[in-house]
């Protein structure tokens, strides 16, 4: 019996010790970078030819605030995207996001609501290295990372943390470039709060709780399709090249569709005002009136100020609407019949 006891006692130390072990490699492997906190901050920056005779710039800022070896952390980033050429149209977005190792919060700007998920099991560790292959070391914000990469992306890491996200697909580019890093300070759970929007818990897999479907930005779409395209060959891909640039362009074709019909319309308006205004103070009024009319994702017009509403003057603004007015009427079979961005910008070009 006495030997059966001590064999039992040796199993239980054992079965403890094992267990402190896992326990610490748990603790050990739970961490998301090998620095204790960290203040990180990136510029912004992309674009490229997203169709014929339209430019798009992508512009913006991001910060990046973890404690406790990242097991919480805070991403805030605001980008504006633009385009230039036959199509003028601005959009901004706003991304503020915190996790610990259970739980996402997103704060929804349009919807004033924060939603918050459960975060699946091992989400947060992901590699964001994986399929790419080392490319040497670069120096980034003054910390020498390591460079990994692979067709369409590549990554700096510092410590786990990443100092660069490059990404190109069809000619359009996205990078996202730290330019401070301040590492190990003290971050305060005021650095790591959200707006004081009311909570709404969102199921992991399924809800009953209808969302409104949100703009995707297109650095997100970016992302996605370089993930989606990886591997596959640069023939096929130069094959579908139009089918995910309109792909890219898709919120801005829906956009412009409702836009320019609409912009149309406020042309028509502002003329008839102009057509019966007696003096500079009404003739004022209605280009105000016209400048201030503005959709989502429209750029605002600057407008000239009328001083002397003259004879003269009148008829040369007149003839500057009449033309725009023409212009776009003649556009307007086209588009309505687009089917996607690369159509829209082939209407639109003169």
């Amino acid at each position: 019996m006495k030997p059966m006891c001590t064999y039992k006692g040796i199993g239980t130390v054992l079965y403890l010790c094992f267990g402190l072990t896992l326990l610490l490699a748990d603790s050990e492997d739970s961490r998301l970078y090998q620095i204790e906190s960290a203040r990180i901050e990136y510029t912004i920056h992309g674009g490229g030819i997203l169709a014929p005779e339209l430019n798009l710039t992508i512009e913006g800022e991001g910060k990046l605030r973890f404690r406790d070896w990242g097991r919480t952390s805070l991403v805030e980033e605001e980008t504006q995207e633009r385009t230039s050429g036959i199509l003028s149209y601005a959009e901004t977005f706003s991304r503020y996001v915190k996790y610990n190792q259970k739980e996402q919060w997103s704060v929804d700007y349009g919807q004033g609501v924060i939603l918050e998920r459960a975060v699946p099991k091992g989400k947060r560790l992901q590699n964001l290295t994986k399929g790419m292959t080392p490319h040497g070391k670069a120096r980034i914000a003054g910390k020498e990372c390591d460079v990994w990469a692979k067709e369409g992306e590549r990554v700096c890491l510092y410590k786990g943390v990443p100092l660069l996200i490059e990404r190109e697909l069809f000619g359009i580019s996205y990078e996202k470039r730290a330019h401070t890093v301040n590492e190990d300070i003290n971050i305060s759970s005021q650095e790591c709060t959200l707006p004081d929007f009311p909570v709404r818990k969102i199921a992991l897999f399924k809800t009953s709780i209808k969302q409104k479907k949100g703009v995707t930005e297109i650095a997100k779409q970016l992302e996605g399709m370089v993930k989606e395209l990886s591997g596959k060959k640069s023939m096929e891909l130069q094959r579908h090249k139009r089918h995910y640039l309109n792909r890219l362009g898709e919120n801005i074709f829906r956009q412009q569709k409702v836009v320019l019909p609409a912009k149309l319309e406020s042309m028509k308006r502002a003329r008839e005002c102009l057509q019966l205004a007696e003096n500079s103070f009404h003739a004022n009024g209605c280009l105000e009136a016209y400048g201030a009319t503005r959709y989502e994702g429209e750029m605002k017009e600057e407008v000239p100020h009328i001083g002397l509403w003259s004879a003269q003057e009148k008829r040369r603004i007149m003839e500057r609407f009449d033309e725009k007015i023409a212009y776009l009427a003649s556009k307007m079979k086209c588009i309505r019949a687009a089917k996607h961005i690369d159509d829209l910008s082939r209407c639109m070009t003169p």
